[in-house]
Order: structure tokens, then sequence, then C-alpha cells
């Protein structure tokens, strides 16, 4: 009985999982075919002028939460990820509409490695 208790617990450890293994990888100034390559295609995807915003959302990857993740672009370019959860099951319908007040609306500067 302990064992499948346990293995229950894992399991469902497993189940759960938030986007932050594959943002972690997203760097600024990168280009939006290397976020698709990381990330695949968003759930959503909001434009305004030369900015743009790609939503991802996982459901259940908490304890009664969505992991949401919004990468900004500007030109094409990464210029930030932000994140929020949400309470909804399921991810249908949980995505929040874009406040483009709190897009990061350009890059100062890019180095190369």
């Amino acid at each position: 009985m302990k064992k499948s208790i346990i293995l229950i617990g894992v399991i469902f450890l497993y189940a759960c999982g938030t986007l932050d293994s594959k943002t972690i990888n997203i760097n600024v100034g990168d280009s939006k075919e290397k976020v698709l390559g990381i990330m695949g295609v968003p759930q959503d995807r909001q434009l305004k002028d030369n900015q743009e915003a790609w939503q991802y959302c996982v459901s259940g990857a908490g304890f009664g939460y969505n992991d949401h993740k919004i990468i900004w672009f500007n030109s094409g370019q990464v210029t930030g990820i932000t994140s929020y959860r949400s309470s909804r099951s399921g991810c249908t319908g949980a995505i929040e509409t874009i406040r483009w007040e709190e897009a990061p609306d350009f890059i100062l500067e890019t180095w190369q490695r």
C-alpha cells in the first residue's frame, strides 16, 4: 500500500509542470524562429504596431493553477518574458488580453558571446 501511494505521488508530480524549463533557453534579442523552435506554436498571438506578444499555457502546472508565459517581441526580437497564473480548469479561456503598457518595448543593447 505504501509503495502505491508513493508511486501515485511521483506520477502526480511529473504531471505537474511549468514552462520554466523551456523559457530558460530564451534570451533577449532572440528571433521568433528560435522561440518557435523552443516553445512551439503559441496558444495566443497579439499584435500592436511592430510589437508582438505570444502566450503559452500549461494546464495543471501546480496545485490548482495554470502556468502562463508571455514572450514579448519588438521588430521580431525578444524583449522580455513575463509570467502569470490562472485558476480556471484548463487553459482554454484562461489566457488574458495583453496589456501593452506592460511590454518591454525595446532592446537597449545586445552583446554577442
